[in-house]
């Protein structure tokens, strides 16, 4: 008797451990205030999408993709949206991984410039200060294939890292840098008032390549496997939504982005082709990713599929 009242207890601690785990939110890192990219997740919490994957979201904003690395790595996050190379944290030994693919040609990033006739091609660039956000950053790896592309090796340009999209654009108006590596939508905003112009849009060079992962820290992945296949589900069926809900993904993404109504218009028509409804890597683009890890000088060699990814918790 009193074993069954023994076993009937644990198994009722163990069903309240999992009601707890499975009610606890998944905090959710993004490494920039008002990207598009990132907002996009704000329209799958407002239309209950995650709610009804049994996920409840913290949206958690850091000063660029090396912050995010570093709050999973401390334990901060559970869940990373990041940049393909960010992957170069993973190869040496951040305890994460990607587990999908958030976006893939590289459609939201320019170089801008101050609209005063400074810079007037990409020529022009040369030893010149670009701003990006922290150093092993999508918009740093732009910078600086932009300068490989030119034929002035990786360091053809002064990068410097200046933590934030706000932090990129005070510096261009006072006239502490040159160029930004930043969001299309940042540039857009400028063009409208006047401020800046797009020199590149870096999507018509590049046109393969993963631009934005989905990361997990191994504790998400070891202890809470149904509520990242949850979030998963609800990314993935976020994005089905807002391809078919243009008008409603407007409306809600505003909120984040800041931008008017007609830029908003602009920044949906530019780069919402940019993301998949499957989360499965590219992998040609994948190649391109690993090998831009070592010609950053991230890592010495190309590193392997199973240090960077797995797709087991895929819808």
């Amino acid at each position: 008797m009193h074993a069954r009242i023994w076993t009937a207890a644990v198994a009722a601690l163990s069903l309240f451990a999992a009601a707890s785990a499975s009610a606890q939110p998944l905090r959710v890192g993004k490494p920039t205030p008002t990207a598009y990219s990132f907002a996009l997740m704000e329209v799958g919490i407002q239309t209950g999408i995650f709610k009804k994957h049994g996920v409840e979201i913290e949206t958690i904003t850091l000063a660029g993709g090396a912050k995010v690395h570093q709050a999973m790595v401390a334990g901060s996050l559970d869940i990373g949206l990041g940049s393909g190379p960010d992957w170069g944290f993973l190869a040496k030994g951040a305890p994460e991984k990607g587990v999908g693919q958030m976006a893939g040609p590289l459609l939201n990033i320019a170089v801008t410039v101050r609209n005063d006739g400074s810079i007037k091609s990409v020529a022009d660039l040369k030893g010149k200060s670009i701003g990006v956000t922290t150093a092993g950053s999508l918009t740093d790896w732009c910078a600086r294939e932009l300068s490989r592309r030119q034929g002035w090796g990786s360091d053809g340009m002064n990068v410097v890292g200046l933590g934030s999209p706000n932090g990129m654009v005070s510096a261009l108006m006072a006239k502490n840098i040159d160029a930004m590596s930043i969001s299309v939508e940042t540039t857009l905003d400028l063009e409208s008032k006047g401020q800046a112009k797009m020199l590149v849009n870096f999507g018509d060079t590049i046109k393969t390549f993963i631009t934005h992962v989905i990361f997990a820290t191994d504790d998400m992945m070891n202890k809470r496997p149904d509520q990242l296949r949850g979030f998963l589900r609800g990314w993935y069926e976020t994005i089905a939504y807002t391809q078919k809900n243009k008008a409603e993904t407007i409306r809600i993404t505003r909120t984040i982005t800041n931008a008017s109504q007609e830029l908003a218009a602009r920044i949906y028509d530019i780069e919402m082709p940019m993301f998949p409804t499957d989360g499965h890597f590219d992998r040609e683009a994948l190649k391109v990713v690993k090998q831009s890890l070592v010609d950053m000088g991230a890592v010495d060699k190309v590193p392997t599929d199973e240090i960077l990814f797995t797709e087991k918790f895929l819808p």
